[in-house]
């Protein structure tokens, strides 16, 4: 059974065999895996970085980090917005994909959060589960890269 929590950072952090099996998956372009660690820990300082696990029989199988950030549209309003999410191949049946974002957008309102934003590559799409649980498209972004490439 998986099971979900909240974690620091340094969960994230210290599960580097995860975000080298995330980046993989998704990344098809040739920008090294080299994270920002800095920028991440003293964002989560500040308070402006959440972080969820996935854990199932004590080890570590998913997570997700989210930024907090208040719409410059509307100042009432916080946005989470999902910075990454990863869950094993092989924990991805049963539903646990969906039970995990689930499990955030509890937590993240428990926080005072009212808007979630998920993003993904078009490589791994669970759109059809946000879809299932209520959420609905509201952006397509489109990247290029120009200038020096950081190889």
């Amino acid at each position: 059974m998986i099971e979900f929590s909240r974690c620091p950072f340094q969960v994230v952090e210290d599960n580097f065999h995860l975000i080298e099996e995330h980046w993989n998956e998704v990344v098809r372009d040739e920008r090294p895996l080299d994270p920002y660690w800095e920028l991440y820990r003293s964002t989560e300082q500040i308070g402006n970085l959440i972080c969820f696990c996935a854990k199932q029989d004590d080890e570590v199988v998913g997570y997700t980090v989210f930024f907090l950030q208040p719409d410059l549209h509307s100042r009432h309003v916080i946005i989470a917005s999902n910075n990454t999410v990863f869950l094993r191949k092989e924990c991805r049946n049963g539903g646990a994909g969906m039970k995990f974002i689930l499990y955030c957008d509890r937590e993240l309102e428990k926080l005072g959060v009212s808007r979630i934003a998920w993003h993904m590559t078009p490589y791994v799409d669970f759109s059809g589960v946000l879809k299932h649980i209520g959420y609905r498209h509201f952006a397509t972004i489109y990247i290029r890269d120009i200038g020096v490439k950081n190889v």
